[in-house]
Formats: C-alpha cells, structure tokens, sequence
C-alpha cells in the first residue's frame, strides 16, 4: 500500500470517527428525558386527582349584552404512593412524551377528609409531556378538556348557582346577563379507557385539533367545600365529556413559539413510536413518517 493511500485511509477513518462523534453528541441531550420525566409526572398528578379527589370552581359570564368568559379553577393535593409507571412512549418527531400506568388502592383519604376503603382496587391513568413549544398547543388543550370535565362532573352532581338579568326598553333588549358559578370537591371520578390503544379511549383529538376528555365516576355521593352532603340519586356510573381548544379565536392572533427537537436514545423502558398529538396543525389519523434510521459506515459505525 502506498503512503497517499493508507493516509487517505486515516483521513477517512478519522472523519467518520468524528462524524459518529457529533451525532452522539447531538442524541445525547436532555431533552427527551425531560419530555419524559413531565409526562410521568403528569401521569401521577391525573391520578393523584382521580383517587383523591378534586376541589373546582368555576364562573361563567353569558349574555347576549355581556363579553362571553369562562373560567374554571382546580386544585388538589395529596400524598400518594404505590404509582407504577408502566410504559413510557416517545415520539422523537415531535418531542412529546406518553406515560401509562395504575395504582393500587387500600384506604384512601379523600379531598374532603373521608376515609375511603378500595379493596385493592386498581386505578389506570396516563400522562403527556413535552419541552417544545409547537408541541404544546394540543396538550394544554387535554388539559383544559379535563378541568372542563372535572366542572361538568360537579355541575351534575352539586348543581350550579344561577343569576339572570334582563332588560328591555321599546321592544329593544339593553341589557342581558347569564352568570353561574359550580363550587365542589369531587373524589372518584377517572377517565375510561386511558390507554393509548385501548378501544374507545376516554381521550383524544377531533378533526380540527380541539381536545376531549371522558370522565366517568361511579360514586354517588359527593361534599361540597361548604360541607353539606349531596346524594345524587342518577344511575350509577355517570359520564361527562369536557372539551378544550389549541388557539384562544376570541383574544385575537395566537402569539406561539417553536423549538428545536433533537431526538436521543430510547431510555430503558421507553419505545419510540410515532403518538396521535396533532402537533402543528397535523389532522388526527393523519401518518405520520417514522423517525428516520441511522446511515450505516464502515465498520458498524452509525451517524
């Protein structure tokens, strides 16, 4: 072999060393351990929700003379232990994280200070995560179909306080008000099927990206925060659905972001696969293209 041939040999060698060192480089970063770690604690929050319970409230302003505004507020907390997380999801297109697991209960203090007996029931629930902005619209709006079904699991439970006023002059409507407000504490209630390849999921996306969320609670006794005791004499397993949307049409031009997704390593326990999130405008059920594979060097190496 010739001098300018086994340099060239080493130039190669080192170029592809080097290639496979920044494409190590570049995988290696925290980002999808992050997506991961928000969608585990996402997981344990839904259920901590679910066992424990939740205390909601919420106001609405209506009218046909009056700006239109929604808003509902949640809260929870609880020391919770015995969560296993069972499958952790990652799709590395779009940087979003699923989790997937269940908790077995005993006896559970609920939100408002029962002592709950479960027998060893076994509760599943599951979880999202991201740290990029584009991917974020579709999952703040899961969020906001559950804190929309948390409110219409109290509204049918609870009841709500209603104010109407109206006032007309001359056959002409001058003024027109619709408010009603729900205050309750709601333990017990869960999403059905919360698996992402279970039949009928309890969650998910319509065609235009606004987000859905079941909740079913099989409990028949709820506590307002003021401390009377309401039974519901409905049947026993009741169902609502709460909704949420990616982008606010009513406060103008939505102001969003993008970041830069790099995909690392599978992490032990977690699979690569591409989720059903309609991140930046996708349709629902749209294919979405596998992550693409590592070129293949000399010697095995990967880039």
């Amino acid at each position: 072999m010739t001098r300018n041939g086994a340099r060239g040999i080493f130039v190669l060698a080192c170029v592809t060393m080097f290639s496979v060192f920044l494409w190590t480089s570049a995988s290696a970063g925290n980002r999808q351990l992050m997506s991961e770690k928000m969608a585990k604690e996402d997981l344990k929050r839904n259920l901590m929700e679910s066992v424990v319970g939740y205390k909601v409230m919420s106001k609405s302003q209506m009218g046909l003379t009056e700006e239109a505004k929604y808003q509902v507020k949640e809260r929870a907390d609880a020391l919770v232990k015995g969560i296993v997380v069972e499958k952790v999801i990652y799709d590395p297109q779009k940087d979003v994280a699923f989790a997937f697991g269940s908790v077995k209960l005993g006896d559970v203090k609920t939100v408002v200070g029962d002592m709950k007996r479960y027998d060893n029931v076994v509760v599943q629930g599951m979880g999202f995560g991201t740290m990029t902005p584009e991917a974020r619209p579709p999952l703040m709006a899961l969020r906001a179909a559950l804190l929309n079904a948390y409110d219409e699991m109290a509204e049918t439970l609870v009841g709500e306080k209603i104010s109407s006023y109206s006032e007309m002059e001359n056959f002409i409507l001058t003024k027109d008000i619709n408010h009603s407000e729900v205050c309750a504490a709601v333990y017990g209630a869960s999403i059905p099927n919360p698996g992402i390849d279970d039949k009928d999921r309890g969650w998910g996306w319509d065609e235009s990206g606004n987000a859905f969320v079941k909740l079913q609670l099989d409990l028949r006794k709820v506590k307002d925060i003021l401390g009377q005791r309401i039974v519901y004499e409905g049947p026993n397993i009741i169902e609502v659905e709460g909704r949420g949307a990616q982008t606010d049409e009513l406060a103008g031009p939505e102001q969003g972001g993008s970041g830069e997704m790099v995909a690392a390593p599978a992490t032990p326990r977690t699979t690569l696969q591409a989720l059903p999130v309609p991140v930046g405008g996708q349709k629902v059920g749209e294919p979405v293209a596998p992550p693409p594979a590592p070129e293949k060097h000399e010697g095995g190496a990967s880039r």
